[in-house]
């Protein structure tokens, strides 16, 4: 599915106030750490990650309006698109596990990829995810973000 199409019907999902019905799970691994070859969603979801974090939809509506902020800024296509090498994928997935939305971070112009199509990048995408992370998680993407977005 498209981000824009993707992004809209998650954001039904949560105005019709039903994430409660919606799960998110992260797999983390550390931006800085090295890796022979680049990463693709399948090779941190099949184990290359520290971290794997399932936040259910509970905890979820407690973060309502951090999430809704993702709505907030335009999901522009990269002139130039690149090659994925992933160290952050997140997916929101309903009640029937199937997926509604995913982002993977990053591309080498620090692009994301939500829904598998490449877009400009964001600090909204990670800010989303942070009360769900471990603090050394968190540090090390404030860091990131600090080089990337700096405010």
């Amino acid at each position: 599915m498209r981000p824009e199409k993707a992004l809209e019907k998650f954001l039904k999902e949560i105005e019709n106030e039903n994430l409660v019905k919606l799960s998110l799970t992260i797999y983390y691994m550390n931006p800085s750490t090295f890796t022979p070859f680049p990463l693709s969603v399948d090779d941190v979801i099949s184990g290359n990650y520290e971290h794997k974090i399932e936040i259910d939809g509970t905890r979820l509506a407690k973060h309502i309006e951090l999430i809704k902020q993702i709505n907030n800024n335009p999901l522009t296509p990269v002139k130039e698109k690149s090659r994925i090498n992933a160290r952050i994928y997140y997916v929101f997935e309903n009640i029937k596990g199937q997926k509604i939305f995913d982002v993977a971070m990053w591309g080498e112009t620090d692009s994301i990829f939500i829904n598998g199509v490449e877009v400009d990048g964001h600090r909204i995408f990670c800010d989303a995810i942070m009360p769900f992370l471990p603090e050394d998680a968190i540090q090390e993407l404030e860091n990131l973000m600090a080089v990337i977005w700096p405010s």
